[in-house]
């Protein structure tokens, strides 16, 4: 139980480490981005395309959003993570999301 306990507490010390190195997307960018990508994710949908086709259509809108936003793949997939061991950080971002998806919803 100890070695587990230590192992653990090793882990966590490491990853909260790691993350203090790391530059992140800030929130109210990655909120954009979340709601470009929640937008896609939609409208790729509403187009009732195979599975595969979606893939790639989704990858490659993917990657045009993330050069509006000046970021690639890589930073985002890591903010997301940092942001995700954030709770209240990641609730607000979230708020912030669907906020901006229901107005957008009303407007459409």
């Amino acid at each position: 139980m100890i070695k587990y306990l230590c192992f653990l507490t090793f882990f966590i010390i490491i990853s909260c480490s790691i993350f203090e190195n790391e530059k992140f997307i800030p929130k109210k960018k990655l909120v954009n981005i979340l709601i470009e990508m929640h937008v896609l994710e939609a409208s790729i949908d509403n187009l009732n395309l195979s599975k595969d086709s979606s893939m790639i259509f989704f990858k490659m809108r993917e990657r045009e959003i993330f050069e509006k936003f000046n970021t690639d793949e890589e930073t985002y997939r890591k903010s997301f993570s940092h942001y995700f061991f954030e709770p209240k950080e990641l609730d607000e971002i979230y708020e912030s999301v669907i906020d901006s998806l229901m107005l957008y919803q009303q407007i459409k």
